[in-house]
């Protein structure tokens, strides 16, 4: 009687095991595929800087600017390689959290395909940056069946509204490399 019991307990856990290897294979590369961002080289002027609450699987990117630089909004439109990264939306339902503007006047990111649109601005005194806070945070989270390899992370269209300005400057925000491991 004993051994049928270890006999039934050894090929549950045998099905489990069996089981749990098959867990998180939608991407194709099992539980080990992950998002690696490594910063570009220029972190002089406004580029995208990893954040310390990133995982494996999502990464939250600092959009920062020029020490010493002061403004009231910034407009970017970043896109990314679709079959390696989608843009994640933060519990909040947004797709841009930790905006360095209080009371932001206008606070708008929008998805359209592999593009993420960004306006976030504020009309009430200018912020100074320091370099060492992020003006705004967006997120990219690991495409279902992203193969290993070089992920497009492109910035463009970017503008900034300085203090005192009336339209906004264009700015060129340096990315770092994205790659699927």
């Amino acid at each position: 009687m004993r051994r049928s019991g270890l006999l039934v307990a050894g090929i549950l856990l045998a099905l489990c095991l069996a089981c749990a290897g098959g867990a998180g294979a939608g991407n194709g590369q099992g539980s080990t595929a992950k998002l690696v961002y490594a910063a570009p080289a220029d972190t002089t002027a406004w580029w995208l800087k990893l954040d310390p609450a990133s995982t494996s699987t999502r990464l939250i990117l600092d959009l920062m600017a020029p020490a010493g630089t002061s403004g009231q909004g910034v407009t970017l439109i970043l896109s990314a390689d679709p079959g390696k990264a989608t843009w994640h939306a933060f519990t909040s339902g947004s797709y841009l959290q930790g905006l360095i503007y209080p009371g932001a006047l206008v606070s708008k990111a929008s998805v359209s395909g592999s593009s993420l649109r960004i306006v976030a601005a504020q009309a009430s005194a200018p912020v100074a940056y320091t370099g060492t806070t992020p003006v705004l945070q967006v997120g990219l989270d690991l495409a279902t069946g992203a193969s290993a390899g070089n992920a497009a992370l492109t910035p463009s269209a970017a503008g900034h509204l300085g203090a005192g300005a009336t339209a906004a400057d264009a700015i060129t925000v340096q990315a770092g490399t994205l790659q699927v491991q």
